[in-house]
């Protein structure tokens, strides 16, 4: 009976994949064979190899890092990367002499924009 073969996706590592692959060639037992980005193990334990990925992605700080396994497939897989979108002001600051009219006596104060309030709904029965 053939052993399972575990595919390793090391893609997203770019330059740091033969790393990796040293790594898992010096921890993991049985045999191993290299095709472009992938490594594939015979006879090796999914759980194992991805502790061990873990492992080689923490002593390289890439801490953010995944290890992503899918039926035989490990991938590592880079952050998410998330687009802050700020709230866009309305209207203008205020001038110094509306902020601090101790300092200019001459110019009328600063004075709150009344808002109205949307009125409640009512039901009609």
């Amino acid at each position: 009976m053939p052993k399972p073969v575990l595919t390793v996706e090391l893609k997203e590592l770019h330059d740091r994949a033969s790393e990796a692959t040293q790594f898992l060639k010096s921890k993991v037992e049985g045999k191993m064979r290299i095709k472009g980005t992938q490594l594939q193990i015979e006879g090796a334990k999914t759980k194992q190899v991805k502790l061990l990925l873990h492992k080689f992605l923490h002593h390289q700080g890439l801490n953010h890092y995944r290890v992503l396994s899918e039926s035989g497939v490990l991938e590592v897989t880079p952050p998410e990367k998330h687009v802050l979108h700020l709230p866009e002001r309305e209207g203008s600051p205020p001038t110094a002499a509306q902020t601090t009219p101790y300092l200019f006596p001459q110019t009328p104060a600063l004075t709150p924009e009344k808002r109205k309030r949307a009125k409640p709904k009512h039901k009609r029965e």
